[in-house]
């Protein structure tokens, strides 16, 4: 039986929290404030945390900040009744919490977003995956003060974090790929006009791809030409991006803006394994052959592995969920639908026009959930990328 933590100030927002679980298979702990939190954590396992942003004394961040701190493995919910644009930005920032609901909330939905959470959970902690993910050979390597600018990004320093970038050619250059080639209306011209503009949510993703990528680079130099598989991460992302603003009328969440680019990086991790173990030299692979590998010639689950890599490095779940389910957008589990579905139609799209004779055939369903037709898609998204 899973066991729930609920934290709130207010004891009728206990009570009506509590309510919501009845008859459910959950076993729920109650506490009205943090200090009284931190002592049930101690002598009692729990699964997860519901926590009021808003508390007297230590309040809903500085105490989802210290579980997941000590107890990583819990999943953590904040509940908030403002959206305080500091202390919000900071959540996501620091991934304070996989879900953020706001007062007041629909119970259905409440209910149905905590199962998912505990469902994702179950799929990619499994022994079984964890055994074999610890087998792989993964990003063994990363350049030397790559984890000095991640930390730059955890202190919210952005100004040394420029300098560190603009000292290193090879971050740099991968920089301005991601800016010009994946970030829709702007051209930046220097590595200060890219990072100010991309922000550091996303510069916390785009540090860690730099890392992936920057592994598998040739004669200890990133090549001004993207590889393939950075093509389609590039192209995914541009016309994920597309997507939103010429038919959702928005942006994404600021913290999932790097999904198109973040989505396949389980892929870009094996497809570099079989380059090493010699079964494949990925210089001489078409669009169709990645295509071939991405839907199914691979042994372990590229979507798995991806979601299990963003997970260890503290990205957004928004993102993590991208990863796993970009394949799979009908998933009954599946929280960000809108996300995930605008992603699976940008990377399919992203290889066709990349070449591939056979891409991944979309259900109309995935199209009639973000109120669009695949005609209309087709026709503006060939007039935009002309």
């Amino acid at each position: 039986m899973k066991k729930i933590l609920i934290v709130d100030d207010e004891v009728q927002i206990l009570k009506a929290l509590s309510r919501l679980f009845v008859g459910t298979d959950y076993e729920i702990f109650t506490a009205e404030n943090s200090m009284d939190a931190m002592e049930l954590l101690g002598k009692t396992e729990v699964d997860m945390v519901i926590s009021d942003m808003r508390m007297p004394g230590l309040d809903g961040y500085k105490l989802l900040s210290i579980i997941k701190e000590k107890y990583p493995k819990i999943i953590r919910i904040i509940l908030s009744g403002y959206s305080d644009e500091k202390p919000m930005f900071r959540a996501l920032l620091h991934n304070i919490a996989k879900l953020y609901v706001f007062k007041p909330w629909n119970n259905n939905d409440f209910l149905k977003n905590v199962n998912k959470l505990f469902a994702d959970d179950n799929e990619i902690k499994s022994q079984e995956f964890i055994s074999k993910f610890e087998g792989m050979c993964h990003t063994s390597y990363a350049p030397k003060n790559c984890e000095k600018m991640i930390t730059l990004i955890e202190e919210e320093n952005i100004d040394s974090l420029i300098a560190e970038i603009e000292q290193d050619p090879d971050i740099s250059n991968l920089l301005m790929q991601v800016a010009k080639s994946a970030v829709y209306g702007v051209m930046p011209s220097t590595v200060k006009q890219a990072a100010i503009y991309i922000g550091l949510h996303n510069l916390k993703c785009f540090m860690r791809w730099a890392c992936t990528v920057s592994t598998f680079k040739k004669n200890d130099v990133i090549s001004e030409e993207p590889d393939l598989l950075c093509k389609h991460a590039y192209l995914t992302n541009r016309i994920f991006l597309f997507l939103y603003e010429a038919f959702l009328h928005k942006q994404p969440a600021e913290s999932a803006m790097f999904a198109g680019l973040m989505h396949n990086i389980g892929l870009v991790i094996l497809s570099n394994n079989l380059q090493k173990n010699g079964s494949h030299e990925l210089s001489n692979l078409t669009p169709n052959d990645y295509l071939k590998l991405e839907l199914g010639e691979y042994e372990e689950p590229h979507q798995e592995v991806g979601a299990h890599l963003l997970d260890q490095w503290d990205l957004p779940f928004s993102v993590y969920e991208v990863a796993l389910y970009h394949h799979r957008p009908l998933n009954h589990n599946i929280i960000n639908q809108e996300l995930v579905s605008c992603v699976h139609i940008a990377q399919a799209y992203a290889w066709k026009v990349l070449g591939a004779l056979e891409p991944e055939p979309i259900a109309s369903e995935v199209f009639e959930n973000i109120g669009i037709t695949a005609a209309d898609f087709e026709k503006r998204l060939n007039r935009y990328l002309k």
